[in-house]
């Protein structure tokens, strides 16, 4: 194995080409503008500082989903004759076993397809070309790992912390801080690499570092709920790099980190819950390893790595504080350090997410870009964020902005009343009542069409709705339609009825061609667009799990028992150890092994320890 340079930052690696550029501060950067290092020099480079790693298979359980193209398939061939005369024999290949790629294997697929990706162009087209209306347009093909995606990436989570906490738009408005006592909590979860001495595989990893999420954000919700704070966060994965100074074991295997937004002076004992529940429900992750060790957290801040608690007002940029936090730069994937690529190859292999945050964070976000869009003389767009607002269709929901569907920062304990004739704006004034494109919505796919009059079973509905309101004007929608018993969609015959439509004046619409997928350019070849439906995930097969699953070596006790190969004449303890010599020996159909082997020892009643005492014959073993 290579040394590990303990002074090594693994920090963003940079090309030695004249023409390379550095990294810049997230926005200052664009994919086109790199001369990057070769894929097959980003993948010695692994296999050289990292051996043994990279001879490790993506995971070494049974049943786990990966990408198809990140696994190899074993298919035996297999004959079955005839039982009549008139029937003929059958024979084909049947899958056997699904086995992962090695970790650097992982490394090397991925890059490739990265950098099929850089040259893809996606080719899009409007309308049929014989239409006068026909034309073409061709976008750059990008994923999550591209420059381009982490700066978009970045200027989301500075607009979801500026909408929290006060700033400056790049658009020139200024957002008021919609928290009034705002903290910026950071918190680390993770696990080890090597919970036993034996280093785990990395997808197997993934898989039991993140199986605490659910616990521990009941545990998060319930803290804050016990506090009365309003909260909203983000949770991101990255890779150990050694960025803050030291790698540990863990180099190129994840955590994840938590960006908690609180409305409340929140301490790190408040959080302490959080990172203890992980530590119970996670069965790789340490108590020492998480500062479970410090039993005060208040009293030894400065000790505590695991929750880092700030106020936005001593940083210079809340946002720049917690891109540094949690890797977000504007680089290329060859750009990456070696644990990163390392890293990002595991997550790709098995398509998991590296990003997610709460519905309130994305809304904080998403009004964000909608006020900027106002205020950008590029933009057509004539109205602020909630200055036109429409009945949402969100869970929980009453009213969001009818430009950018974001409910954040309008009022949502109006009534259906004052959402009409309030003084929120004059575009508020008809309630954001659009029949033409509710009618849109209701045809997506139809270039035009028209409606007038109504159905019998509407006009009834109707009448009721018109009757409930006159005794009780204020009433919400889920109120009316609870009162009646009314279903789901007739949420829009009440807005309908509320602003006094006429349901014999006819609506219609003409919908112009929209933009589809023509094909797609890889280098200098155009492809035609695909049918597909995206990534294809298959489970993995393991041989000798598959034997245990499915013979007698998998029975209970069977790590007690010793077991004898007829074939061989080779005797061994336990199941699993004779499960994988047969293996080795090209004897792995469960049919086959059930005839080959036999047990010759078992335990004697009540017997616990590792001896089996001898028995005159072989007992009989239920395969399940």
């Amino acid at each position: 194995m290579a040394a590990e340079d303990p002074t090594d930052t693994g920090g963003s690696r940079q090309t030695n080409s004249k023409d390379s550029v550095t990294p810049a501060q997230p926005g200052d950067s664009s994919d086109s503008s790199r001369e990057l290092p070769t894929t097959a020099e980003r993948v010695s480079e692994s296999y050289a500082k990292y051996p043994d790693r990279t001879r490790l298979p993506l995971t070494e359980r049974d049943g786990v989903s990966l990408r198809r193209d990140y696994t190899c398939e074993h298919y035996e061939p297999y004959h079955s004759e005839a039982i009549r005369e008139i029937d003929d024999d059958v024979t084909g290949q049947q899958l056997v076993a699904r086995t992962p790629y090695d970790w650097g294997e992982a490394v090397e697929k991925m890059l490739e397809d990265h950098e099929d990706t850089r040259r893809t162009t996606i080719n899009l087209e409007k309308g049929r070309p014989s239409d006068p209306e026909y034309a073409e347009f061709s976008i750059e093909a990008v994923t999550r790992w591209f420059a381009s995606y982490q700066m978009k990436y970045y200027a989301q989570m500075e607009g979801w912390l500026r909408e929290l906490t006060g700033g400056e738009r790049p658009s020139g408005g200024t957002s008021t801080a919609n928290y009034a006592d705002p903290r910026i909590c950071l918190l680390t979860l993770s696990a080890s690499s090597m919970p036993d001495g034996e280093r785990v595989a990395p997808v197997d990893h993934i898989s039991v570092r993140r199986s605490s999420w659910n616990s521990c954000y009941d545990t998060l919700r319930n803290t804050m709920r016990s506090l009365g704070y309003d909260w909203q966060y983000e949770r991101r994965s990255e890779p150990h790099t050694g960025k803050r100074g030291e790698y540990g074991i863990n180099r190129c295997y994840g955590h994840d980190h938590v960006v908690l937004v609180v409305d409340g002076p929140v301490t790190p004992n408040d959080l302490r819950p959080v990172i203890e529940k992980h530590v119970e429900e996670c069965e790789w992750a340490g108590a020492d390893a998480h500062d479970l060790d410090i039993q005060d957290w208040d009293a030894n801040a400065d000790d505590v790595g695991t929750v880092e608690i700030k106020d936005p007002e001593e940083l210079e940029s809340t946002a720049q504080y917690v891109a540094d936090y949690a890797s977000i730069d504007p680089l290329d994937l060859h750009e990456r350090s070696e644990e990163y690529i390392m890293w990002a190859a595991a997550v790709t292999a098995a398509n998991a997410k590296t990003q997610s945050r709460s519905d309130a964070a994305g809304w904080a976000s998403t009004a964000d870009a909608c006020k900027q869009r106002f205020e950008s003389d590029q933009s057509d767009q004539s109205v602020d964020h909630g200055e036109s607002v429409i009945r949402s269709e969100t869970r929980g929901v009453d009213l969001e902005c009818a430009k950018c569907g974001s409910p954040h920062g309008i009022d949502q304990d109006q009534t259906l009343t004052a959402a009409r004739v309030g003084d929120q704006s004059a575009a508020a004034a008809d309630g954001g009542l659009d029949r033409e494109g509710d009618l849109r919505d209701k045809w997506p796919s139809a270039r035009a069409a028209a409606s007038i009059g109504q159905s019998p079973t509407e006009k009834r509905q109707r009448d009721q709705i018109k009757q409930y309101l006159q005794r009780y004007p204020d009433a919400t929608p889920t109120q009316i339609m609870g009162a009646l018993g009314l279903p789901p969609d007739a949420r829009e015959l009440i807005k309908e009825v509320d602003h006094g439509v006429d349901p014999t004046e006819p609506i219609s619409f003409e919908r112009p061609p929209e933009w589809q997928v023509k094909s797609v350019t890889v280098g200098e070849e155009e492809y035609p667009a695909s049918a597909g439906t995206g990534v294809e995930m298959v489970e993995t097969v393991d041989y000798i799990e598959r034997i245990l699953q499915n013979t007698k070596l998998g029975c209970d006790k069977a790590d007690r028992i010793y077991w004898c190969c007829k074939r061989t004449n080779v005797r061994m303890w336990g199941g699993r150890s004779m499960a994988g010599y047969l293996v080795k020996h090209g004897i792995h159909h469960p049919k086959v092994v059930d005839t080959v082997v036999s047990a010759e020892r078992v335990p004697s009643s009540g017997q616990t320890g590792t001896k089996a005492a001898s028995v005159d014959s072989t007992p009989k073993i239920n395969a399940e």
